[in-house]
């Protein structure tokens, strides 16, 4: 299988690594490593359009024999752990079934990734449209289409995911998020580590980490929010690591491309990211004066190398380095600010119980009122026109909150400000500035960005950078009793999430309180599985598929809405057909418009134009350039044209 090159290229990583670093430390340091050489790979196959089977082969054969030459070369001079060990740790009785319940999170999440096919709706559309398309054009280059968040939105996973799509089909793409999952816990139990936590700390900051119910939902998606989430906790660390080393260069390099592939992940990278940039310039600036730009050099040169490919094709396309995302706040005053931090909170209150969101939901208009704004002013809400609302759909990856998790931060900032003279000066000033650097990225997104009521899945990382934090305060402000109950209740309710996610539900989802029927990944077709997110559309794809696979047409034009679902009609169309079918947006009223005249699309000519866009459905005929379409098909929002 060709998947074992990306596999053995990491393992080569880590063997290098681990020379000179602890194990977790060298885990971290080779996911930074292979996701840079992934990163390369594309854009190097892009710039000959050779992001193919082939080209893929070579270039990671070439990547696994040069690592393998690194490492037998530098065998001979240092043995395969060359700084002391600390002795192997002693666990209590409680530490290991916090241990298994931990193991119990990541193998559920694991199975769920493995056996679920991709289905979030954001995947469906744009995060694995663009794949599609990128397998098709053998290029990350950007193309004419209907949904341009395809085109401007970080595309630092997709670089991975694509590379597996086209070596081992779609079968392992959840696992790159479940795997961000996993290297995130041991980044926040290296992170609470420097931040003067013993085994005890470290788990119980491992377990809050672990049970943040977004990041269980998230976990088996090919959503983004747990990788840039990963690449944050990676910058965070190898920051702290510099600091304490009075910003030796041992992690510079590596912090450099943490924060660039978080970057290159999120916009939000940048509002999370900027406090601990900030806390690292001050101490570089502290221990280095002047000479504080080598290390800040080298950093910024990785970021900006790391992301100059994307920088350059939304440059040129959109005129704008990021592209019309259309999520800033365009509002900046204190009283939007404030709206924004409970508005935001409240997402994070949900409950299954509307009464009890009602009541939340009450108290947050009431609030507004004071400040003299309105929840739901079209101004500072997206979309235009949605009304301020708690959804009661807990176990869903776009709308969970995160309860328990902010109750215990906001018990633990209340207890830190309490009681924070039980502590060393040295360790209330770097656990002060830690968490400050934490509310700050929380605050700036709200200052920045706008409301709407799906955010709780962009807070993510927040949840995860505070994770360490909450772990040293309830291990060392905290009675142990308090505390080992407070981590074991999480661990336990954390299963609620693991087993009965809505769209990849081990044991039971929604359906069965509302309609008594049973639906899992174990007795669902894997087609069925797709739109489990959106059920409806189940029957007319299925059909419009049936339908493309019985033609002989291989050109398809697609004029659609930013919202249609691509990645069903490619994906299974092509397996359903057992043939290549070549899909082009057609008829583009955005910028990527001017694409269409340019390699591969300008000769591009469709036999069948399929569309779902008000304003094409009502017609029988189209007519495109000097082409005549037909209507010859329907089935729900769905047309097929053929031409004359």
């Amino acid at each position: 299988m060709p998947v074992i090159f990306l596999i053995s290229a990491f393992i080569l990583l880590y063997l290098i690594y681990r020379r000179d670093h602890d194990w977790r430390t060298a885990v971290l340091l080779s996911a930074v490593s292979w996701a840079v050489i992934a990163t390369v790979i594309a854009e190097f196959l892009s710039l000959f359009s050779a992001l193919a089977l082939e080209g893929l082969l070579i270039a990671w054969i070439a990547i696994n024999l040069g690592l393998g030459f690194w490492f037998v070369r530098q065998s001979h001079k240092a043995s395969l752990q060359s700084q002391p060990e600390a002795s192997n740790p002693s666990f209590t009785r409680f530490q290991k079934i916090l241990l298994i319940g931990v193991l119990g999170i990541v193998l559920g999440t694991g199975l769920t990734a493995l056996l679920s096919p991709p289905n979030n709706w954001d995947s469906m559309t744009y995060h694995l449209g663009r794949v599609i398309h990128w397998t098709q054009d053998q290029s990350v280059g950007h193309y004419p289409t209907h949904i341009p968040r395809q085109l401007y939105s970080g595309p630092g996973p997709a670089f991975a995911v694509v590379q597996l799509f086209i070596l081992t089909g779609d079968w392992f793409l959840n696992l790159v998020q479940w795997l961000s999952m996993v290297f995130s816990l041991l980044g926040v139990s290296l992170i609470t580590e420097r931040l003067g936590g013993n085994l005890r700390s470290q788990l119980i900051a491992v377990v809050i980490s672990a049970t943040i119910p977004m990041g269980i939902l998230q976990s088996s998606s090919t959503q983004t929010d747990y990788v840039v989430s990963l690449w944050l906790v990676c910058f965070v660390y190898f920051s702290l690591a510099t600091i304490q080393n009075r910003i030796g260069w041992t992690y510079v390099p590596a912090l450099g491309a943490s924060l660039g592939l978080a970057i290159l992940t999120k916009p939000t990278a940048y509002l999370y990211g900027f406090p601990f940039a900030l806390w690292l310039l001050f101490v570089g600036v502290r221990y280095l004066r002047w000479k504080v730009w080598q290390p800040l050099g080298v950093s910024c040169g990785i970021i900006v190398l790391m992301n100059l490919g994307q920088y350059s094709r939304n440059l040129k396309v959109f005129d704008s380095l990021f592209g019309p995302t259309g999520q800033d706040s365009g509002s900046y005053s204190l009283s939007v600010l404030i709206s924004n931090i409970l508005r935001n909170l409240a997402l994070h209150l949900s409950t299954p119980v509307r009464s009890i969101n009602l009541i939340t939901i009450r108290i947050v208009t009431a609030l507004h009122q004071v400040i003299g704004l309105d929840p739901s002013d079209p101004s500072i809400t997206s979309p235009p026109g949605q009304k301020f609302d708690m959804h009661s759909l807990v176990n869903h990856e776009d709308l969970a909150g995160n309860p328990q998790h902010l109750l215990l931060i906001l018990l633990c900032i209340v207890v830190f400000v309490l009681f924070r003279k039980r502590l060393k000066t040295r360790d209330q000033r770097l656990w002060s500035t830690y968490l400050l650097c934490c509310l700050v990225g929380f605050l700036l997104f709200c200052f920045l960005v706008i409301w709407s009521p799906w955010r709780s899945r962009l807070h993510l990382p927040v949840f995860i950078l505070l994770s360490p934090w909450v772990g040293m305060a309830l291990s060392e402000l905290f009675k142990q009793p308090i505390a080992n109950a407070i981590t074991a209740g999480f661990l336990a309710i954390s299963f609620f999430w693991v087993l009965c996610n809505e769209t990849r539900p081990l044991v039971i989802n929604t359906k069965f309180v509302e309609e008594r029927s049973i639906e899992t990944i174990f007795n669902q077709s894997r087609t069925d599985r797709y739109f489990s997110s959106r059920p409806k559309l189940a029957k007319p794809f299925i059909a419009t598929i049936d339908h493309l696979a019985g033609q002989s047409c291989n050109e398809i034009g697609l004029i659609i809405t930013g919202d249609t679902w691509e990645y069903p009609l490619w994906k299974l169309g092509r397996e359903q057909s057992k043939r290549p079918l070549r899909f082009e947006h057609l008829q583009v009223e955005n910028p990527s418009s001017t694409l269409a005249s340019q390699p591969p699309h300008q000769d591009f000519q469709a036999c069948m134009v399929l569309t779902d866009k008000p304003g094409y459905l009502e017609q029988t005929e189209l007519q495109l350039g000097d082409q005549r379409y037909r209507q010859t098909w329907e089935q729900g929002d769905i047309k097929i044209y053929s031409r004359s």
